[in-house]
């Protein structure tokens, strides 16, 4: 069947596609790619889009690229010769006779049991002349094995719904240009956002009609395929999807792990503190999750202290969460975190005795490189004043002097006690580097 299924490949035409970002420098490089990120992020046809490129712009041949897909129902039971049967085809057709390089595409490879040993010795025999890209919906895809057994071989992109920049461009209202932004465009900008945070950047929810629908079905699905299924998971179920309705409901919150495990406990759903972090990490694992713990250079603090939860995609968070009146607030906070993630910053949050916090401390290397505030309402003098001054301490005592609040709509600089505040809009940061 695996010959079957790269045959049809060879001779159907590629999909049409929305071209997202992507660095084709990484395909010069002698290494694996890895694409992982949550189920319907837009892997496969990142994938195809790589396809597209090699066979349009770089001229090469369709059959000097090879795709399988280890989620198509014709290939069940999947076996793990699979992959040595697509060796025997490359050496039956001749393929590296014909072309300088081999292309092979694995989408979903997870799948196929103890597919990292062959990986490997692929990538040793044919080092050079097969490039291999894989792609997962799980963080398990770069588990413990997989990075022994292919350290410094392989190179990892996570790959995120889509940026509100990628979102415009498939909406058809990217500015023209980048740093003049005119009041028309302005105004289709700020109402384009106000659908983003609604309903997020998955592709096919952005292009589709049904976005609600669509979102509650995601969530159903990552649940039961990428936690449930894929743990073998007997029991516990409704208290599995119990925690994820609680989780994605209270994001850009402090989750203290034992707090919730005695209120499931008060519930009478019976879990143990051990258990509870166990199913949180599934649902990282899954991408639909991640955390950002309290900025300490005692790892000791760090694990001591609550973490602060968010979700991949705002769209999830609405179409499945509980509504409250701060959601506004806490969705852009939780978008600023999704996009440092993408431009894959280190985070943390800060917060010192007297409870000032800041939502954001951006970390490279040892250096602190920037603080975050997000403060939606500069109207309110009282909570305004209050975030500022949580800015200052921090820079006092991380030695930050890049400080910067997101806000709705308010732009500017302010010196305050020595100290330079910019003020950004988010939809301007969203476009535009976080420096």
């Amino acid at each position: 069947m695996i010959r079957e299924t790269v045959y049809e490949y060879w001779e159907n035409p590629l999909p049409s596609l929305q071209e997202r970002s992507f660095d084709f420098n990484l395909l010069c490089l002698d290494l694996i790619n890895d694409i992982v990120g949550i189920r319907r992020a837009g892997k496969t046809y990142l994938m195809f889009q790589i396809i597209k490129y090699l066979t349009e712009k770089e001229k090469l041949n369709k059959k000097s690229t090879i795709y399988v897909n280890f989620e198509n129902r014709k290939l069940y039971p999947l076996k793990s010769k699979y992959v040595n049967d697509l060796v025997e085809l490359i050496y039956e057709e001749r393929l590296l006779d014909k072309f300088e390089k081999i292309y092979l595409f694995l989408d979903e490879i997870q799948n196929l049991q103890n597919w990292e040993k062959y990986i490997r010795n692929i990538y040793d025999e044919f080092k050079g002349r097969i490039k291999i890209f894989l792609s997962g919906s799980n963080m398990k895809l770069l588990g413990r094995e997989y990075v022994h057994l292919l350290s410094g071989r392989h190179i990892t992109l996570v790959l995120y719904p889509l940026s509100f920049e990628e979102f415009l461009k498939f909406k058809g209202i990217l500015p023209k240009r980048k740093n003049i932004i005119l009041e028309k465009e302005r105004a289709i900008i700020k109402k384009a956002l106000n659908e983003y945070i609604q309903y997020g950047g998955f592709p096919e929810v952005v292009l589709s009609g049904l976005k609600e629908k669509i979102l509650q079905q995601y969530f159903s699905d990552i649940i039961s395929r990428d936690v449930v299924f894929k743990e073998r998971i007997r029991k516990d179920i409704a208290l599995l999807e119990e925690l994820s309705i609680y989780l994605i409901s209270n994001i850009a919150n402090l989750t203290s792990f034992r707090r919730l495990t005695n209120l499931f406990n008060s519930r009478g759903m019976k879990i143990t503190l051990p258990t509870l972090i166990h199913y949180h990490n599934l649902f990282e694992d899954a991408f639909l999750f991640f955390s950002t713990r309290i900025f300490s250079y005692k790892i000791k603090d760090q694990l001591q202290h609550p973490l602060k939860l968010y979700c991949v995609d705002t769209g999830l968070v609405n179409a499945c969460g509980f509504k409250f009146s701060e959601d506004l607030g806490r969705l852009y906070e939780n978008m600023v975190a999704v996009e440092l993630k993408r431009r894959g910053k280190e985070i943390y949050y800060w917060k010192d005795k007297q409870q000032r916090e800041v939502d954001f401390v951006v970390k490279e290397r040892l250096k602190i490189t920037q603080l975050i505030q997000v403060c939606l309402n500069l109207e309110d003098e009282r909570m305004t004043k209050r975030e500022i001054q949580a800015l200052l301490e921090a820079s006092k005592e991380l030695n930050c002097n890049n400080l910067l609040i997101i806000t709705q709509n308010e732009e500017g600089k302010e010196e305050i006690k020595g100290m330079q505040m910019i003020y950004k809009p988010l939809w301007k940061w969203l476009l535009t580097d976080t420096e």
